[in-house]
């Protein structure tokens, strides 16, 4: 057989076609995966809460405490009708916390029992640098 050479088999169109779209995919797959870095996102900044301080209260302060004239009665209320807390010794300097209701009359904390008491006018020396316009008017309580 002469002329009898294995014929070269001719590849079929379709599987020719499947063939090349399967090496597509697979080259395709294998990029995207090579290429696929986990770059994490960028951080947005947010802000911190900051804490604002309250507003501050100007509180005044003396530069000199009153000072008792003698020895002071300290009371209850305005007077002898309230009940007698403690006397106040001569040249004790108190604090001053308000003005009485009454006139003539002060309220102080009792250096002996760290209470109120009212003392009067009379007794304590109000130095010139103490500005009684920024202390309460304070009532008694009752009897």
């Amino acid at each position: 057989m002469l002329g009898c050479a294995p014929k070269a088999a001719t590849p079929d169109p379709a599987n020719m076609a499947a063939t090349q779209a399967m090496a597509l995919v697979v080259s395709m797959m294998t990029q995207t995966a090579a290429a696929y870095s986990p770059t994490p996102l960028p951080v947005t900044p947010s802000l911190t809460p900051t804490l604002t301080p309250p507003p501050t209260e100007t509180v005044y302060v003396a530069t000199k405490r009153p000072e008792v004239q003698g020895k002071a009665a300290c009371w209850t209320g305005p007077g002898a009708t309230y009940t007698l807390t403690s006397y106040v010794s001569d040249s004790k300097l108190v604090d001053l916390l308000g003005i009485g209701s009454v006139p003539g009359w002060y309220v102080i904390r009792n250096p002996y029992f760290n209470s109120p008491c009212w003392i009067t006018a009379e007794e304590l020396q109000i130095f010139s640098d103490i500005d009684l316009s920024v202390y309460p008017v304070m009532t008694p309580n009752s009897k």
